[in-house]
């Protein structure tokens, strides 16, 4: 890697860094792109050089999350190639998904609280719901038998995970990731005694 490649990505992530830590304390729409600069002790130049305002800034580091996310989803539901091993695998799947969340927590917290951008929770949901219905349209098996609408089936699955996760982070991570998938396991197996 050249040396100007890597200075770009240090520069890079010490504006992305500093933004977060002015997030932390202010609300995203009363940020400056002058409050990042001074923060980063960097040139309004520097910065524009890198991104086009605070929302191409947020953009990307949402964009970079979702990224992630979807590959940690991706690499598990690979793993998956029937019914039966699908399943047998919801528990992994949720372990490393919980697991992916703890790590991002600092973000995530960010993101959610009141000083996030608004509309967070629809694009991190939208986002998730992309990435379950990518996976599940490479299983025919798997949705050959599903008997409700896609969109339908979509929804539950996704609101009520992101439910898990949001009520996770507001207790402050109160249970661990194992603990959590536990949770989450004897959620499904109970609505699928009913």
């Amino acid at each position: 890697m050249s040396i100007y490649i890597e200075k770009n990505k240090r520069t890079k992530q010490l504006i992305q860094k500093s933004f977060m830590q002015i997030l932390e304390k202010k609300s995203f729409e009363s940020i400056t792109v002058g409050d990042i600069t001074k923060y980063a002790e960097i040139n309004r130049g520097t910065f524009y050089l890198h991104y086009i305002d605070k929302f191409d800034l947020i953009d990307h580091i949402e964009q970079q999350l979702f990224a992630d996310l979807g590959n940690h989803i991706d690499k598990l539901q690979s793993r998956y190639t029937s019914i039966q091993s699908f399943e047998k695998g919801q528990e992994q799947i949720a372990s490393t998904l919980f697991s992916f969340i703890e790590m991002q927590l600092p973000t995530l917290k960010i993101f959610f609280s009141e000083h996030g951008r608004s509309g967070f929770h629809l694009r991190f949901r939208a986002a998730f719901t992309e990435k379950v219905r990518a996976n599940l349209g490479k299983n025919e098996s798997y949705t050959a038998n599903l008997t409700v609408p896609m969109e339908y089936f979509l929804s539950f699955i996704t609101s009520a995970f992101l439910g898990l996760i949001e009520q996770w982070i507001q207790n402050g991570l109160d249970k661990t990731p194992q603990e959590m998938t536990i949770i989450y396991i004897e959620i499904i197996s109970f609505i699928q005694k009913k």
